[in-house]
């Protein structure tokens, strides 16, 4: 997690908080007084935004030259189970810093942890061959927080961007005229990019198969129809596309993919 992950985040962030000190925390204690605090778990999952805390204290420092700084002490690893009554983090330094920093840490700890362990569930359910992929249904300047989160959970992050990869979905096929006209168009234009094509029915996945993308999203199918588009897909002589899978599985369901593997299940 690099500073320019966050540091527009962070800025805004201090900058909405507030925008014109804290006037209640400046008036009651003096810049020299000094705190200790711990930040405990109150329930068990799994920990991401650490490195996050300290770039927020970095970049608060930088605001604020003439304040010693508040440093971050006895930091939990991300990626770690922690479980009620756990210190994931203690910081030592000017109360009035501790004060001005505590909702903001809190906040980014509380939003990517939560994304951290529902992945975590989620990759527990699915079992060792199916992949809990994410997608692009992020927060608008939380894209790469939140697929950090993901990873930090055991998920495997997807593309990042649209620019990564070229991914036809219905509209586009509804739009372009059919299936083998999107993907022919594609592969003329950006012939290095990988391609991945959605479909939701078995005479769509007979066309494409031959096509032979490089994934391939069944969208909308229960647990018997990608067992059957699973094996119509590896039983295909030419190269063997990875396979995805979407549309509303909740972590609860993963278990009824278990022995479909290997695929990635997309999640939002």
């Amino acid at each position: 997690l690099e500073r320019s992950d966050c540091e527009i985040l962070i800025r805004l962030a201090l900058s909405e908080d507030a925008p014109m000190g804290d006037p209640t925390t400046e008036a009651i204690f003096p810049l020299q007084a000094r705190a200790r605090a711990r930040i405990v778990a109150r329930e068990a999952g799994v920990l991401c935004g650490g490195p996050l805390v300290g770039h927020l204290l970095d970049i608060f420092r930088e605001e604020h030259p003439a304040r010693p700084p508040l440093e971050v002490r006895d930091l939990m690893a991300d990626g770690e189970s922690f479980y009620p009554g756990d210190m994931l983090m203690s910081f030592e330094g000017p109360l009035q810093s501790l004060l001005r920093l505590e909702r903001l840490a809190l906040n980014f700890l509380q939003y990517l942890s939560g994304i951290s362990t529902t992945v975590a569930g989620a990759v527990t359910r699915a079992g060792p061959d199916i992949a809990v992929l994410d997608t692009r249904k992020t927060l608008p300047g939380y894209r790469r927080l939140a697929k950090y989160a993901v990873y930090c959970g055991g998920g495997v992050n997807h593309r990042i961007t649209l620019s990564d990869m070229a991914m036809i979905k219905d509209n586009h096929i509804a739009a372009a005229g059919g299936l083998e006209a999107a993907v022919g168009k594609v592969r003329q234009a950006f012939p290095e990019l990988p391609l991945n094509v959605e479909v939701d029915t078995f005479e769509q996945l007979a066309k494409l198969i031959q096509l032979e993308p490089d994934v391939i999203l069944l969208d909308n199918m229960g647990a018997p129809d990608i067992a059957r588009a699973a094996e119509e897909i590896r039983a295909h002589g030419g190269k063997i596309p990875l396979i995805e899978v979407s549309g509303g599985w909740r972590p609860e369901q993963l278990s009824e993919l278990q022995g479909l593997g290997p695929l990635g299940v997309s999640r939002g």
